[in-house]
């Protein structure tokens, strides 16, 4: 008899219950990893694969190859271009933004709301409208996240 393949989120499940099983209290990990698995946001990637990943990307951005860094990020499992520009945006505030459909409708280009979830282009026409909008006294993460806010209003 063939033994049936497991999908991801039963093997997720059966490893997750595994690991907190004999557990009193869940860590903060652990309370993540849960929420994200019933969110269905899990990712396969391997924590070495991320490190050499992100340190990759890292290093793009630092001989200004944003676009090559967003392109490097998207290879890891789960994550997109809004993940990717979380990720620089976190790293890089003074030159990397995180993308939103909020900001993006602030910023007039409903356009991109099709597109901008896999499209690197968009990304860096994102970037290079807000440094072109935004005040001099401010970064490109203060600046989109003012518009965010505004947004959601």
């Amino acid at each position: 008899m063939k033994k049936k393949k497991t999908s991801w989120y039963e093997e997720e499940f059966s490893i997750i219950s595994k690991e907190i099983r004999k557990k009193n209290q869940l860590s903060y990990f652990d309370f993540l990893r849960i929420r994200n698995y019933k969110l269905n946001n899990v990712t396969k990637a391997l924590e070495d694969e991320i490190s050499k990943c992100t340190k990759e990307a890292f290093e793009l951005v630092e001989n200004g190859n944003i676009k090559g860094a967003v392109e490097k990020l998207i290879t890891l499992s789960g994550v997109r271009i809004p993940i990717a520009s979380a990720i620089l945006a976190m790293r890089f505030p003074e030159k990397c933004a995180i993308i939103d459909r909020v900001v993006i409708e602030q910023l007039g280009k409903k356009e991109w709301l099709k597109r901008y979830l896999e499209n690197t282009d968009i990304y860096i026409e994102y970037l290079e409208l807000l440094k072109k909008k935004r005040p001099k006294n401010k970064s490109l993460r203060e600046f989109e996240l003012e518009l965010w806010e505004k947004g959601r209003k």
